[in-house]
């Protein structure tokens, strides 16, 4: 699996987990819902560290 495969199916479970639509999330994570749909889609994203960290920190939000 490449990275972007792996960042993929990385924000697909984070999405269902916490139960966000596309648009809620890409709102969140402060990107375009489009770029956000291609990272879903596996077109990667030219900073995978820093949107690991943003999921990672909207997931200990109170509000995310």
């Amino acid at each position: 699996m490449n990275e972007n495969e792996e960042l993929s199916r990385e924000v697909k479970a984070w999405r269902a987990r916490q139960g966000f639509t596309a648009e809620s999330a890409a709102k969140l994570l402060g990107i375009p819902k489009r770029t956000y749909e291609g990272i879903e889609q596996g077109r990667g994203f030219p900073y995978p560290l820093l949107l690991r960290l943003a999921m990672h920190i909207a997931a200990l939000s109170p509000d995310g």
